[in-house]
């Protein structure tokens, strides 16, 4: 096992920067239709880094490897400093067709082992400056990254970004084998590449390898060896859940740290003119910020605009150019002389995507701003507490959420001939998740909001299951409570995991499919004999299951029970799907849902060792039950599953919680992100809706008190707790 490389946060605490990039003005760099992009501008290494200061734009520079233009001289500047060995490449001629490409510039073909010799120079000239370093899709020559440790805690590491994908598709199998291609072929393949590259890259002094993508398996990628998992958010757009995730892992496998990697530029979506758009990256920074996040890291915007996922984009107003995609590539290989008639007029617009455009003066503004406030305020030391968990369960390759048209494990091939290969009922399960626990509201004005979500339940971490890399007792030592939602394979060790969480004194949910071993995605018409222990769950969950029951419709409380929130004759579904055959081995379980014609039991409640099991009568993942239509439903409501989540969190608050009414968290509560950090004694708030104050009540040490947060307001205060969750 390789020894992790801990990184020393700086005097604030938190590392801010954003993406630099080698940039050569004049190329155009894509003709697609939406995605029509010239380069305004050069810059060079030593100028950036000036700029990073003068413009207070953090304390960390993050370089890119993917020149945006490619031209010889910016690339042997940037990449090979053979300025340092006395060779100057010429700047682009194109009046005459020279210097224009990689593949013309002998001075960089006759020195391949300059390759990394600018970036080592770059984190050199940064460091001097007070910047730190981190790398993105660079290469370099061995000589050159294994000088990298010379920079000490000035360098970071490496980050692969968007590398690695599961698909099998590309292979060459046929269609009958790659229909019987499993989930645990699809991980042992991925895991496999990442390690190769990441085993690679240690090997190479590159050290700390960053993973960056939108993925939600990047939990795969860790137990491939990237050591920082640093989430592309708004590409992944719900950034409370890409927190609970990065968080979850980097206490499971004690990594160095995690953090956010802002793509606001590309996906917040929105049009620039908006009030909302730098409000919400605002939000961004603090989300992050008060979730535990070491290091936050803007993509891009604030040198030059290079966005076009948005209505106003000015790239938009550019005069179209009469050229095929296939005529232009990003890297710089085709001609660019086939460009050169169009770029006088293309000029023309360069003021309104440069460094010292409108766009990018806003975007250095915000940075700057929040920067400002770490520099003044700090960051609270450590990690938030959560004392929930969400199982992220083993295999479980899909996204963080039901999308009926995306595959698992991106295999689209094999979706087409087997649909439950298609995202389905375990990943709505993500959707009550968010629903319960990271609620997205309308806070955008008329745009939709896939961002930005409250917390009236704290910090809940995610935890991955993959591979049954967990263990019992990191698990007692963190959460109070665990619930399995989404697609889980499960195993006798997994089985034997849970049991002693339970035992030790931790409360689970859990469900039939998620005691399945399937590995095929059949979760309708699997059999008992692919249960651990054939569905004899007696021991764990007071119930042995015989087989698939029957189909049921509505689900409601016993009569006379109210202590889920809810009571006969509401009743939630309708369902359409079945129950388990089982019998009850535990004369003292208890019923807490049945359905609402023979009184079966659907949710039984257990006490085993010192702790309590949630078991979920279902043949069908939670996600499928998630259906509210009917006597007594209502608008807000979260659906069955969502009560009990809702139930098992009031049970396993944390030392810190806030209610609407001193009593539960209600709508109030799902407009505010709050999170308490025991190291630090900190508490911090934060009003996502940008247009009205919310109030609510805090609670902790037994007192609570009336807080009101004026629209988007973020607070931090200091919190005295003697007794801390856990201690």
């Amino acid at each position: 096992m390789k020894k992790k490389i801990d990184i020393k946060l700086p005097k604030c605490g938190i590392f801010i920067g954003s993406g630099i990039y080698p940039s050569g003005a004049d190329y155009l760099l894509s003709t697609l239709h939406g995605h029509m992009a010239w380069q305004p501008q050069t810059d060079h290494p030593l100028e950036m880094i000036d700029r990073i200061v003068k413009d207070n734009q953090g304390n960390l520079a993050q370089i890119w490897g993917q020149p945006r233009g490619t031209a010889p001289a910016v690339v042997a500047e940037w990449i090979y400093a053979l300025d340092e060995i006395g060779i100057e490449v010429p700047s682009p001629d194109w009046k005459n067709g020279k210097y224009l490409q990689l593949s013309q510039c002998q001075e960089i073909k006759d020195h391949p082992e300059r390759l990394g010799a600018g970036i080592l120079r770059f984190a050199k000239a940064a460091a001097k400056k007070g910047v730190y370093t981190t790398c993105l899709y660079t290469d370099a020559a061995p000589q050159w990254s294994k000088r990298l440790k010379e920079l000490g805690d000035w360098y970071l590491g490496y980050d692969f970004g968007e590398r690695f994908t599961f698909r099998f598709d590309t292979l060459n199998i046929s269609e009958e084998d790659l229909g019987k291609v499993t989930l645990k072929e699809h991980v042992d393949n991925f895991i496999e590449k990442v390690r190769a590259h990441v085993d690679e890259r240690h090997a190479a002094g590159w050290g700390n390898v960053m993973a960056t993508s939108c993925n939600f398996y990047i939990d795969y990628e860790i137990l491939g060896g990237a050591d920082i998992p640093l989430l592309e958010d708004f590409a992944f757009s719900h950034m409370n859940i890409a927190s609970a995730l990065s968080r979850g892992l980097y206490r499971q496998h004690d990594l160095p740290m995690w953090g956010s990697h802002l793509a606001h530029e590309h996906y917040s979506w929105i049009p620039n003119k908006s009030e909302f758009k730098f409000k919400l990256l605002k939000a961004a920074m603090y989300q992050k910020y008060m979730s535990g996040s070491k290091i936050i890291i803007n993509e891009s915007g604030n040198w030059f605009v290079e966005g076009t996922l948005c209505e106003d984009s000015p790239k938009h107003k550019f005069p179209r150019i009469p050229l095929k995609p296939g005529q232009v590539a990003w890297n710089g290989e085709k001609d660019p002389m086939q460009f050169e008639p169009y770029m006088k007029e293309a000029r023309k617009h360069y003021h309104t995507i440069n460094y010292a455009s409108p766009i990018c003066r806003r975007y250095r503004k915000e940075i700057s701003d929040f920067y400002d406030f770490v520099k003044e305020n700090g960051t609270p030391e450590g990690q938030p507490e959560s004392s929930i968990a969400i199982a992220k369960g083993n295999y479980d390759l899909g996204g963080y959420g039901v999308n009926p048209n995306s595959p698992i494990a991106g295999s689209f091939a094999q979706a087409d001939v087997n649909p439950a290969w298609f995202s389905g009922a375990p990943e709505r399960g993500w959707d009550i998740v968010k629903k319960v626990f990271y609620p997205l509201l309308p806070v955008i004005g008329e745009y939709k909001n896939s961002f930005l979500s409250g917390s009236p339940f704290g910090m809940v971490d995610i935890v991955s299951f993959a591979n049954d890399k967990i263990e019992a007792s990191f698990l007692n030592a963190n959460y109070r409570a665990l619930l399995f939602s989404g697609w889980n394979t499960s195993s006798v060790k997994q089985y034997g995991i849970l049991k002693k969480y339970v035992a030790n004194g931790g409360t689970l949910f859990i469900s039939i499919p998620h005691l399945s071993m399937n590995a095929t995605r059949n979760y309708g018409a699997y059999k008992v004999d692919e249960l651990v222990n054939g569905g004899d769950f007696s021991d764990l969950c007071g119930v042995k299951v015989k087989g698939k029951g029957e189909r049921f419709y509505w689900a409601t409380a016993p009569h006379g029970s109210e202590e889920l929130g809810f009571k006969f004759p509401r009743r939630f579904g309708v369902m359409q799907t079945c129950m388990g055959d089982i019998e009850v081995t535990d004369k003292n379980a208890e019923i807490l849902v049945v359905d609402d014609e023979r009184v079966k039991p659907l949710l039984i409640r257990r006490k085993f060792g010192k702790g309590k099991v949630y078991f979920l009568n279902s043949w069908a993942y939670p996600g499928a039950l998630d259906q509210d239509f009917g006597p007594g439903s209502r608008r807000d409501s979260p659906g069955l599953i969502g009560m009990i989540y809702r139930h098992i969190a009031a049970e396993n608050r944390g030392s810190v919680w806030i209610t609407d009414d001193q009593n539960a968290a209600g709508k109030e509560c799902e407009y505010i992100t709050y999170s308490y950090f025991p190291e630090a004694g900190k508490i911090c708030l934060y009003n996502i809706d940008f247009k009205r104050a919310h109030g609510f009540f805090l609670h902790h040490s037994g007192k609570a008190g009336r807080i009101d947060l004026k629209p988007g307001e973020f607070r931090m205060m200091d919190a005295k707790i003697k007794k801390v969750m856990g201690k």
